[in-house]
């Protein structure tokens, strides 16, 4: 038996894994930079640069520095965030926090308190759990569950266009 044959069809199965997870971080960073223009962040964070956070996800935060190199919200730049450590976020406006890490949402929450922060994750559910917007699948493509609730505790204004795309949930 030629170990060449059989390892090529599991080297393809990889190859094809690798992409799909590089065009959904693609597809999650255009949405959440799509979030970032789409809400009206209270007065008191409007100073400085837009930081958007990733809790220990690489791949996104790489892709969301990619996205957002030449883009700005008015006249802030955009700065990504990385976090290697629940216990080590603050200071930023979006957060998102991967679905193998959202165990520590009631954690970085509570360490967010009242700040302006737009907490994201991808884990089902996890909008009704605390979260302000949830990566979900349907019918096989990326969407949004939005919680309106979470999200005005923090003070942020959702437009009516974010809220007609999503998913409300509370």
């Amino acid at each position: 038996m030629n170990p060449t044959k059989t390892l090529l069809p599991l080297f393809f199965l990889f190859v094809s894994f690798d992409s799909i997870a590089q065009s959904q971080e693609k597809i999650y960073s255009v949405m959440m930079l799509n979030f970032a223009k789409g809400m009206q962040w209270p007065a008191a964070s409007q100073a400085g640069s837009f930081i958007i956070g990733v809790l220990e996800y690489p791949p996104l935060a790489s892709e969301l520095g990619a996205l957002s190199s030449n883009i700005k919200l008015g006249s802030r730049k955009i700065e990504i965030k990385e976090f290697d450590a629940p216990e080590r976020v603050s200071g930023c406006h979006m957060l998102f926090i991967p679905a193998y890490k959202t165990k520590k949402l009631p954690d970085v929450a509570a360490r967010l308190g009242t700040n302006a922060t737009l907490i994201v994750t991808n884990k089902m559910d996890y909008a009704k759990k605390g979260a302000g917007i949830n990566f979900v699948l349907v019918d096989g493509k990326t969407r949004f569950e939005i919680n309106t609730k979470a999200i005005a505790k923090s003070g942020i204004k959702v437009s009516s266009g974010i809220k007609g795309l999503g998913i409300l949930v509370e």
